[in-house]
């Protein structure tokens, strides 16, 4: 006797998460938009820019409301002398903070090589970056960084998590968002490669 084959026959499909990325400038936007667009990444995760230097208080509020599920709030040092208020708010939000220290070019110049340097500005830190092959004429807000960058993502995420564990230990009891240099950049990049459908 022939075994009966299922009347239904469809795909289990797997729902992602509703997320959303809050990033302090367009570096960080227009990097993990153009990361979302090369993973095939899901629609229910949205790339957008805040200020972080102001009250951060009514975006983190209305991004639950609008029913995200997860928020990552993505802002850098750049010597803004409130940043332990959006690690505070962000913690009682639930909200997952990607930092950077001095400013998110930290991340770009860790796919090179693996750094403990601590730059006192962003535009000495650029000026280290420029110094790598396909970042001499580096310019903010480009497009063409993530396309420049991904095939050495792996070497990044490497040096970020060797640098962050370097920093913290020689820096026991300061608080990240006083530690220079820091990123925690390869967290969100790792979690998003971890959404591809």
């Amino acid at each position: 006797m022939a075994k009966r084959r299922p009347v239904n026959n469809f795909k289990v499909r797997s729902f992602k998460e509703k997320i959303v990325i809050l990033c302090e400038g367009l570096t960080e936007k227009n990097y993990f938009n153009a990361m979302k667009e090369d993973l095939g990444l899901p629609k229910t995760i949205a790339v957008n820019v805040i200020d972080c230097k102001g009250d951060v208080t009514d975006i983190l509020k209305n991004a639950k409301k609008d029913g995200f599920e997860k928020i990552f709030v993505v802002f850098d040092h750049d010597n803004f002398p409130k940043r332990g208020d959006v690690f505070k708010l962000a913690s009682q939000k639930d909200a997952v903070v990607i930092f950077s220290s001095i400013c998110f070019e930290t991340w770009y110049l860790l796919h090179f090589k693996n750094s403990t340097k601590a730059f006192i500005s962003e535009a000495e830190l650029e000026k280290e970056l420029k110094k790598c092959t396909g970042m001499e004429s580096y310019e903010k807000n480009n497009f063409k960084h993530y396309s420049i960058l991904k095939d050495k993502t792996a070497i990044a995420k490497s040096n970020a998590e060797k640098t962050r564990l370097t920093v913290i230990k020689n820096n026991d009891g300061v608080e990240v968002f006083n530690l220079n240099p820091f990123t925690n950049v390869d967290e969100l990049v790792v979690y998003l490669e971890n959404q591809k459908q």
